[in-house]
């Protein structure tokens, strides 16, 4: 059964100066000991006490502050030579080249072949009439949905006639 270990060791556990087969007991007895959970806060908390005060926050703001500044100043050559713009003007891309743009021409597309009817015909959905309810049916009559697929391709390629064969230059 686990015994309760004295302060001395929790400091020692604290400051990691115990060999690792003891810091492995140590760390299994703190999950089931309440009394040893609050003796090692205290160690913690003297611990707290004798670390170094936290620095000005104030100065080191300022410090960094000045130095960003500094850094942000061009230098006197930049601003003579043309060459370089300044850094705040960056350049525009053009509006075509916006995700914006590609989003609505992708959603136009999807909307157009969804009302035309595109989709349904890819489908290859059959009549009302040509339902067959039967398992007999199914099993013989079943193509995989890929088939099926790459044949509704395949003719809609077909039915695109490049522009040669039709008195174009392509």
């Amino acid at each position: 059964m686990n015994r309760h270990r004295p302060l001395n060791i929790w400091m020692q556990y604290v400051n990691e100066e115990l060999p690792p087969e003891e810091r492995e007991r140590c760390e299994a007895h703190l999950d089931g000991c309440d009394a040893c959970l609050e003796l090692y806060m205290e160690c913690i908390g003297q611990m707290a006490d004798s670390l170094p005060a936290l620095p000005d926050t104030d100065a080191f703001t300022a410090a960094v502050m000045q130095r960003w500044a500094e850094e942000q100043l061009p230098a006197p050559e930049a601003k003579d030579n043309p060459a370089n713009p300044p850094a705040e003007r960056k350049r525009r891309i053009p509006w075509t080249q916006s995700p914006f743009f590609h989003y609505a021409v992708a959603a136009a597309i999807t909307l157009l072949l969804m009302s035309t009817g595109v989709f349904h015909s890819l489908m290859g959905r059959p009549e009302p009439g040509h339902i067959s309810y039967s398992a007999s049916d199914r099993t013989e009559a079943y193509v995989p949905f890929s088939e099926v697929l790459l044949e509704k391709t395949i003719g809609l390629l077909d039915s695109i006639q490049p522009k040669h064969e039709r008195g174009g230059t392509r």
